[in-house]
């Protein structure tokens, strides 16, 4: 099934808006919440790009051999409640270029403070599991600046937040 024939199968209007988004997710998440978010980086470091699954290396069209960029993040409330989680794949020389590898920077903000442009491609939506084990609405993409790869991200999302129920029949 293709990426939007599963953002349709969800039943929330919310939950497909923002699977099927173009947009920064920072800022469709704090207009959900009204409240301001924080990036959380609970790990970044660099690996061989052949530690990866093939999906996603062919995605950045990178070689084995290549390092990447591996950042495993969260956006949090000030008083720490968990928005969504975040598996973020990147080029390492683009992201370095982006300012990308800056931990201390949203993605999207230190995009923007650049004055870099960027666009999405959806690759996957479906369901992960949230920390507690309930399923949770998830999607993959991959963000492309000036026609090259940047990075692979892989979203999941507080299912308090952005319900994952799904219609019992896809939508037409």
């Amino acid at each position: 099934m293709s990426a939007a024939g599963a953002i349709a199968g969800f039943a929330d209007p919310l939950t497909r808006v923002l699977l099927a988004g173009d947009g920064f997710t920072m800022s469709s998440l704090e207009a959900i919440l009204g409240a301001p978010l924080l990036v959380r980086v609970r790990r970044q470091i660099e690996v061989p790009a052949r530690r990866l699954p093939d999906h996603v290396t062919d995605a950045l069209r990178v070689p084995g051999a290549e390092r990447v960029l591996l950042r495993r993040s969260a956006l949090v409330t000030a008083d720490q409640r968990l928005a969504s989680m975040n598996h973020v794949v990147a080029v390492r020389g683009p992201a370095a270029a982006t300012g990308l590898d800056d931990v201390r920077v949203p993605i999207g903000a230190g995009l923007i403070a650049r004055g870099v442009a960027q666009r999405r491609r959806i690759l996957w939506a479906g369901l992960r599991r949230w920390p507690d084990g309930r399923p949770c609405a998830a999607r993959s993409y991959l963000m492309v600046v000036q026609d090259r790869p940047l990075c692979f991200v892989r979203e999941s999302f507080d299912p308090d937040l952005v319900p994952p129920d799904h219609l019992l029949e896809p939508r037409s």
